[in-house]
């Protein structure tokens, strides 16, 4: 019975702290090479060209507000998906979790367009979040198409957000990098493992100690 009291307390623990600590969140190195789709109004139209940790990526600027020049590098926070809880959005430029989704769904229809006005207006829209001014002056309806398929049930699965941790470098939506997030021990999951086998070794001392020496063996099968 003492033994099943720890366990209840054991899973207790675990519960608070899996509810406490979010696991997605990474550092990662991104180098932007000065590569981008095509231009529009005197911008370049993602995806912009360079690496994540090292490996090619795809970039999509979700950040109007910060400048940043080819061939540069800087360090950032990732968080792995969209469907993060609210309170992991806290670490990111914009603060709001709607506000992603709603970007990665205008991304996911920018890519599908088949023109590059139609593109550039879609990128147009997520700018228009971060302070850009739209020259096609149709982002609010691309907006609302973006909330509506939000509201829908659109997740933004297969995205992840990239934000520079100093004042240099640009905020990026960026593919699911399947070896960022599996090949990176996260230091919260490793707490959780912990806690779990420091727990669980604490609940069971009791109930299985080690043999007496004295003890009569039990018979054989």
């Amino acid at each position: 019975m003492k033994a099943l009291k720890r366990t209840y307390w054991v899973l207790l623990l675990v519960l608070l702290v899996s509810s406490s600590v979010y696991a997605g969140s990474i550092p990662a190195e991104v180098y932007f090479n000065g590569g981008y789709a095509f231009a529009d109004n005197g911008f370049g139209i993602p995806p912009y060209q360079g690496t994540l940790n090292g490996q090619s990526a795809l970039f999509y600027c979700v950040d109007f507000s910060h400048e940043i020049y080819g061939n540069t590098s800087w360090s950032a926070t990732v968080i792995t998906g969209l469907n993060a809880p609210i309170a992991a959005f806290a670490s990111t430029r914009l603060d709001n979790k709607k506000t992603y989704l709603e970007m990665a769904w205008l991304i996911t229809q920018m890519n599908a367009a088949s023109d590059q006005t139609a593109k550039a207006q879609y990128q147009w829209a997520i700018w228009s979040f971060s302070g850009g001014h739209d020259p096609y002056l149709g982002s609010d309806a691309l907006i609302g198409d973006a909330w509506a398929a939000v509201l829908g049930g659109f997740g933004g699965k297969g995205w992840e957000i990239l934000t520079p941790t100093g004042s240099y470098g640009q905020e990026f939506l960026v593919a699911d990098q399947d070896p960022l997030t599996t090949t990176t021990p996260e230091p919260s999951g490793m707490l959780l493992f912990g806690t779990v086998v420091l727990g669980m070794a604490f609940a069971l001392r009791k109930k299985w100690p080690a043999r007496d020496a004295n003890a009569t063996p039990p018979p054989a099968a």
